[in-house]
């Protein structure tokens, strides 16, 4: 299996999530590519990221790889602000093109737990518009001890 686990962090918890599911991937043999996800412009003040959010704002990226056809399979991370997937979240699936029929997993991390479900839900169905298929949705609490996220990813991939 060849996967990409793309994501998008800024205080280094989803990012923490990302690494862990590389870790796990290769531990089994199998290929994976770690792609960061980063604006141009990154906006440092948490509540206008969330303002940004909240509007499905679609930041310019620092150019990465879109053309995803040589994975199987993708998956992708972001944190929840404002109910919603990280704005850079919203331009790289904008940008994306091959995903025709491609397995896909999403996971969000998340403090409150206000928002986790429908930011998951938009994801989804963003990624099932360019014609992926969904298979997993994850959701980690940032404060969850990495020990037992592991194991429960482990279990999911």
């Amino acid at each position: 299996m060849n996967t990409a686990v793309i994501y998008y962090s800024l205080s280094g918890k989803t990012d923490k999530v990302a690494k862990c599911i590389i870790e796990i991937l290769t531990s089994r043999g199998e290929h994976a590519d770690l792609i960061r996800l980063r604006p141009v412009k990154e906006e440092t003040s948490f509540k206008r990221q969330c303002r940004d959010a909240f509007f499905a704002k679609k930041p310019e990226l620092i150019p990465t790889t879109t053309d995803l056809r040589k994975y199987n399979r993708i998956i992708l991370g972001t944190p929840v602000w404002a109910f919603k997937p990280a704005p850079s979240i919203n331009t790289y699936i904008n940008m994306c093109s091959s995903l025709d029929a491609k397995e896909a997993i999403v996971f969000a991390t998340y403090g409150s737990g206000v928002g986790r479900n429908n930011t998951l839900k938009i994801m989804k169905k963003m990624l099932q518009t360019k014609g992926a298929h969904v298979t997993k949705e994850i959701l980690i609490q940032g404060n969850e001890d990495q020990g037992i996220y592991r194991k429960r990813l482990e279990n999911l991939l």
